[in-house]
């Protein structure tokens, strides 16, 4: 071969030369680059005009569908297929260790938003059956069918009208109990969900957010009420809690409740108010209202029902809250990490042919910030109407599926995109010629 004085024709044998050797692994179906690599080095000075240059650059440009430009970038950099470094077998590990990584934590964050999904589907459920007539109407059942059974006791009915009014005031405890059960289960769950689960829905979040975050505080310490944030955090962490039970006994680590005090003013009470009974008042109008009280702190007292008809009202902002916790999960990072996923699964899918050269760690990061900046923008456009505390429990696996697809494949996310540009162009000419006609 004659050494070429045109840069151009030297640069273009080169480039030749490394398509022609990865070739060797089965890419080409024919010669024709061979072919035309061997007429132009029969050349004592090739030139870029002579027919021969001209035509290595054809069947060069020809295989590019086969062998693209980030495959010759690589092989201008001494890779080689089947590159098996330990650079490269370190990348790979790499690789490997995010994508499993990754798959923990979304399958982490994923069960942990089909919770609170759950969660404010039963709260909502609840909200919209009106609990709260069912469960006042309850409590005036079983007392109502109580003193029945009382009066009838006392008037010594026969035994089969006792077994009756017995079968009756246990069927309607039974149910109060129930539904006592479901609410009172459920709002713990909610507020555990929203107050430890979704805050910290990692392994060790808590932990790193009270070491950072909770004060030191030295036993006997008077509380800081100047900083109502950092009592807050103080009261989450538990270390106000646990210096309160290093210095009381067994007995003091348990605060009285405020149930337990009712229970125990409650017999002076109710015994006050059969001896007014019994002094000739029971002719006038009973109180309905101090009659439910009653009914409720009795039934409190037996162990029944466990909350109050009051706290009832609390079912819809706890509903509320949990839409504003359960938002940001739905609409940033859930598919974004999903769109990450398909970015990182796309690189692997590449990494398993020997024949394509594994990419630098600037485009695998570039690769898997825009497939989880694709997911978000995906969130935004599948669930316009959806804001930080709006309805999320209806945006699903739907939306994650097409966040990943989009990370996997971002010629999609931007075909989309230029089509919507373009629409959004032709729109826009139309209004415009409209608006001068």
């Amino acid at each position: 071969m004659t050494a070429s004085h045109d840069p151009l024709v030297s640069g273009l044998l080169a480039d030749a030369k490394l398509v022609a050797g990865y070739g060797r692994y089965g890419v080409f179906k024919d010669s024709a680059l061979f072919a035309a690599i061997g007429d132009a080095e029969k050349l004592t000075d090739a030139t870029a005009s002579q027919p021969e240059v001209m035509k290595l650059q054809t069947v060069l440009n020809d295989c590019s569908s086969t062998v693209p430009f980030s495959t010759l970038a690589a092989l201008r950099t001494g890779w080689s297929p089947g590159d098996m470094s330990r650079r490269t077998a370190l990348a790979t590990y790499f690789l490997i260790a995010l994508s499993v990584t990754m798959m923990i934590i979304i399958g982490k964050l994923t069960y942990v938003y089909n919770r609170g999904v759950s969660i404010g589907s039963e709260l909502q459920e609840i909200d919209n059956n009106d609990f709260s007539a069912r469960f006042r109407q309850s409590i005036r059942q079983v007392w109502a069918t109580k003193r029945q059974l009382r009066s009838a006791t006392a008037q010594q009915a026969s035994a089969t009208d006792l077994t009756l009014l017995k079968d009756a005031y246990y069927n309607s405890v039974d149910s109060l109990h129930a539904l006592d059960q479901r609410f009172s289960s459920l709002l713990v769950r909610a507020q555990g969900f929203m107050t430890q689960e979704a805050p910290f829905p990692l392994w060790g979040m808590q932990w790193a957010y009270c070491k950072l975050s909770a004060s030191s505080a030295k036993a006997g310490a008077p509380l800081d009420f100047s900083n109502p944030r950092q009592m807050a955090i103080d009261q989450f962490c538990g270390q106000r809690v646990a210096l309160a039970q290093q210095q009381g006994g067994a007995e003091n680590s348990q605060p009285l409740r405020q149930s337990d005090f009712d229970c125990r003013n409650n017999g002076s009470a109710q015994g006050g108010a059969e001896v007014v009974s019994a002094t000739g008042m029971s002719g006038q109008a009973e109180d309905v209202n101090a009659d439910f009280d009653e009914a409720t702190r009795n039934l409190q007292c037996a162990g029944i029902i466990t909350i109050t008809p009051n706290s009832i009202s609390t079912l819809t902002l706890q509903a509320k809250t949990l839409s504003e916790v359960l938002s940001p999960y739905a609409l940033w990072i859930l598919p974004a990490l999903y769109g990450a996923l398909g970015g990182i699964m796309f690189h692997m899918r590449m990494i398993l042919n020997p024949l394509l050269p594994n990419p630098p760690l600037s485009r695998l990061i570039h690769r898997i910030a825009l497939g989880g900046l694709a997911g978000m923008i995906l969130a935004w456009f599948m669930a316009p109407g959806t804001k930080l505390g709006g309805e999320v429990t209806g945006i699903g696996f739907s939306l994650f599926t097409f966040a990943f697809l989009f990370g996997f494949s971002l010629d999609i996310f931007f075909a989309i995109l230029d089509q919507f540009v373009s629409m959004s162009v032709a729109a826009i000419k139309k209004f415009g010629s409209a608006t001068v006609a």
